[in-house]
């Protein structure tokens, strides 16, 4: 799948390039096609920092990444190192306390702070005494109330004026004080794309292996979750859904699990799992593996072996998942974190794990007496085979997959 980043520099007194701004794309139409402000940054950190090479797209300087209100509170820049990014703080974010003290805790953990499309008022003076950096529409704001501006804060701040499009404006600019310049006279916005490869996220399959233990340790969860940005995005929105019906805003990944619980955990990252990988063309296939997962897990405990039933799982629900992501079974075993014996039957070698995959396998193509019997299965009566098999169907359809 094609995706795209476009990226503006910005450019220093010198003229050297200080950074790029990192501009929301979802085609080669160079403008902002997008309609949800929160989604768009997520896709464009998501397609930046984990599609493409970051180092490559911003040259080595920083990036300046737009964030709205809601990504703000959810915290999502502490997410991203914090030497190569500038959180810009959007103009339209109301500033509220709330936003204030979350602009001080950045500002505490090293992140660089701007004001983007910045034009004053009394409400911004915290922000103004936290900020790196303020962007100024050049072409919008009265040029008297830019020099106020920069004579008042320029021992404090840097300025940044954006939207310079010809050499004149420029000139101005440069006369009046500022630090940094952006626009079409310099460069329009250029579109980088890349492709992003199906593959399998390792950090569901960590969570799901946490949450099929006994006792899952939700503080492993909670750090696995909070090292992958889509991941965080996501469960936050997912627990802010009104769909919980729930008055009060969940902040932190620790908040959203107690909110969820385990159950709902669990349907959240299958379904984010099976999203993230699913086409038209293999969405049969996915159920056909989920429902097979689950088959062998009930087929562990008929056959006395509960303590490894997470293994009878994984090897059922991950035994097409070369044709999935069209890659070689032995190269993807190498990535994910299952046991030797499911490493081993998912590649073919024989085990009990392989003899009972293939007997699964041979019933689902009616070949039943390819099995050990017409009427048992490993010891298992075609009557209780049934059963599990059907139990495996139900807890599929209530997944709503």
């Amino acid at each position: 799948m094609d995706v795209y980043v476009a990226r503006q520099p910005i450019f220093d007194r010198r003229m050297n390039v200080y950074g790029y701004e990192l501009l929301y794309r979802r085609s080669m139409n160079n403008f902002y096609e997008g309609a949800d402000g929160s989604q768009a940054t997520a896709e464009t950190i998501n397609n930046a920092f984990f599609v493409m090479h970051f180092d490559e797209l911003t040259s080595g300087t920083r990036a300046f990444i737009n964030f709205s209100e809601e990504l703000l509170e959810m915290e999502i820049p502490c997410l991203l190192p914090k030497e190569i990014i500038v959180i810009e703080i959007l103009e339209n974010i109301k500033i509220t306390e709330k936003i204030i003290n979350l602009c001080r805790k950045f500002k505490s953990q090293g992140y660089m702070l701007a004001l983007d499309d910045f034009v004053f008022s009394e409400e911004y003076i915290p922000l103004i005494e936290m900020a790196d950096i303020i962007k100024v529409e050049f072409s919008v704001v009265n040029q008297l109330e830019q020099h106020r501006l920069i004579n008042k804060y320029k021992d404090k701040v840097k300025f940044l004026a954006e939207k310079i499009e010809t050499r004149a404006e420029y000139e101005i600019a440069r006369k009046m004080g500022y630090d940094y310049f952006q626009g079409y006279f310099f460069s329009k916005p250029v579109i980088i794309k890349g492709k992003e490869i199906v593959s399998l996220n390792i950090n569901l399959i960590r969570i799901i292996k946490q949450l099929n233990q006994n006792e899952p340790d939700y503080q492993k969860i909670t750090e696995i979750i909070e090292r992958d940005l889509g991941l965080s995005y996501k469960l936050l929105r997912v627990a802010n859904s009104v769909l919980l019906g729930s008055m009060h805003k969940v902040y932190s990944i620790k908040q959203a699990l107690v909110r969820l619980g385990t159950i709902e955990i669990m349907k959240w990252i299958y379904l984010m799992m099976l999203k993230e990988i699913q086409t038209v063309e293999n969405k049969e296939l996915i159920r056909t593996s989920l429902v097979r997962g689950k088959l062998m897990e009930y087929l562990a405990f008929e056959l006395d072996m509960k303590h490894r039933h997470l293994e009878f799982f994984m090897t059922g629900v991950f035994s097409s998942v070369d044709v999935l992501v069209n890659q070689d079974m032995e190269e993807i075993v190498k990535a994910l974190p299952l046991t030797t014996e499911v490493a081993e039957a998912l590649v073919g070698d024989r085990n009990k794990l392989r003899e009972i995959l293939d007997g699964v396998i041979d019933y689902e193509m009616f070949n039943w007496s390819e099995t050990e019997g017409e009427e048992s299965f490993l010891g298992i009566t075609r009557e209780r085979f049934m059963r599990a098999y059907l139990e495996a169907l139900k807890w599929v359809m209530e997944l709503d997959y």
